[in-house]
């Protein structure tokens, strides 16, 4: 048990010097040799952990996506209605974004290889799977018009949500993340919320955005 805990503990260490050093100079800008230095450590004790830096950053993306779905996931345990519980969980996944390093980080390589990396199609295979049950909920409770495609609009949504992510991170370093997933959402409610149900969304829309929008400097 001592040796196991010594292991992780080492491995953790090493994820948080390769997150820090990601997050401050970037990727390629990193080499292993930075992470060891960083991390205090030999070269043995990383290469124990991890084979390559390729391997390092898919365990980044593995841990930081699993806390991001996790945060979105979390919500969906509520009896709140399911556009509800999509509209919260992706404020709330978004502004984890700011105080998990690991998470933000993990997004960040994520995008940066997800042309070379196998792993990336996995997560955000995961992201669509996910908002697509919540988009479909929401239809058989009458809030989404019926007519949607629900795999469509999951696609839409998680690629809407990383081109904010990315917009505000390049723009204002994550400042207006809240107020642009406000606007992505006041453009979307018109179009695919049913009459009935649209001005309860509106409203529900603008509580989250008051919420939310204090946190984006956190």
């Amino acid at each position: 048990m001592v040796r196991q805990a010594r292991s992780e503990a080492t491995r953790r260490r090493i994820i948080t010097s390769a997150v820090h050093l990601f997050n401050e100079i970037g990727y390629d800008a990193t080499g292993l040799g930075d992470i060891i230095e960083h991390a205090e450590m030999t070269k043995g004790a990383l290469y124990y952990h991890f084979d390559s830096k390729q391997s390092l950053a898919n365990a980044i993306i593995e841990e930081g996506n699993a806390n991001l779905l996790h945060a979105f996931n979390s919500i969906s345990e509520s009896s709140a209605p399911a556009l509800e519980r999509i509209i919260h969980g992706v404020f709330v996944a978004v502004d984890l974004l700011s105080t998990d390093r690991v998470a933000r980080s993990g997004l960040h390589l994520l995008q940066a290889l997800g042309e070379s990396n196998s792993v990336a199609a996995q997560h955000y295979g995961a992201w669509i799977h996910n908002m697509t049950l919540g988009l479909r909920e929401a239809i058989e409770e009458g809030d989404l018009r019926p007519d949607l495609d629900t795999r469509a609009l999951g696609e839409t949504l998680v690629g809407a949500v990383l081109g904010i992510e990315v917009l505000s991170s390049a723009m204002s370093s994550g400042a207006d993340v809240s107020d642009r997933l406000t606007r992505m959402w006041e453009l979307l409610l018109p179009v695919i919320v049913t009459d009935e149900s649209l001005p309860y969304f509106r409203a529900f829309l603008a509580r989250q955005s008051m919420r939310h929008s204090g946190q984006d400097s956190g």
